[in-house]
């Protein structure tokens, strides 16, 4: 992957009278079509457990029970805080009763209670590591595969060492997240995009150009009639 360094400028608008550092990276305008390591089969690996859920010690509605089975099922062999998933449930629970009342009756101090049970879903989530374990899809998502086959194939994948396309493979995972409704990592998603050199702006900070390839005649009748139309053209005798 190319070095990054500042935009350069017209030659009479340069800054330093040094000459710049790092030169641009020419890579020839053209899809790259050498081997793209395939991604993974999932984003993340599932570990699901064998063991049932244990029944809730409090009864639950549709919404917190399903919250409860979830989060027992992708624990897989981590320790799960009963007491405090069982509240979380409850949570879920007041929340779509509170939703419905928000819908028919439309009280602003209806929705400010709204947004404050959604934090606390939120933060207790985030706390049992529920709320990580729902980040990231367990199917690749139809547009990441999109992403996937438009980012392999810029032609500047042509530099890309294993460890770049290491990266690129990470924030592939990254891009699932976002895809799935994730909006929280779309400011991580930016920057590894950045880096990857996915735009235009984003090249040039990397001092990547494309540039067109150059036609090569094999065959030398041509080259001589081109020389001749040349020599011909500027009025010289050879």
């Amino acid at each position: 992957m190319a070095v990054a360094g500042r935009k350069p400028k017209p030659d009479g608008q340069k800054r330093n009278r040094m000459p710049a550092t790092h030169e641009w990276t020419e890579v020839v305008d053209r899809p790259f079509s050498g081997k793209v390591p395939p991604l993974p089969k999932q984003p993340r690996q599932v570990i699901e457990s064998s063991a049932p859920p244990p029944e809730p010690t409090r009864p639950l509605g549709r919404m917190g029970l399903a919250l409860w089975e979830r989060a027992w099922h992708s624990s897989g062999d981590l320790p799960v805080d009963a007491d405090a998933l069982l509240l979380v449930c409850e949570q879920m629970d007041e929340r779509v009763a509170l939703r419905v009342r928000v819908l028919k009756e439309g009280d602003w101090r209806l929705r400010s209670a709204l947004r404050t049970i959604d934090r606390q879903i939120a933060s207790g989530l985030a706390s049992l590591g529920v709320a990580s374990a729902r980040t990231i899809p367990t199917k690749w998502p139809a547009e990441t595969r999109k992403w996937w086959r438009t980012v392999s194939r810029m032609p500047h994948c042509v530099l890309w060492t294993d460890a770049d396309w290491r990266f690129a493979m990470d924030t592939a995972v990254v891009a699932a997240a976002f895809h799935a409704g994730d909006v929280r990592v779309a400011n991580e998603l930016r920057q590894r995009e950045k880096l990857l050199g996915t735009t235009g702006d984003a090249r040039r900070d990397l001092r990547i150009r494309y540039v067109d390839a150059m036609v090569e005649h094999a065959d030398p009748a041509i080259v001589r009639a081109m020389d001749d139309y040349r020599r011909a053209a500027s009025g010289g005798d050879g």
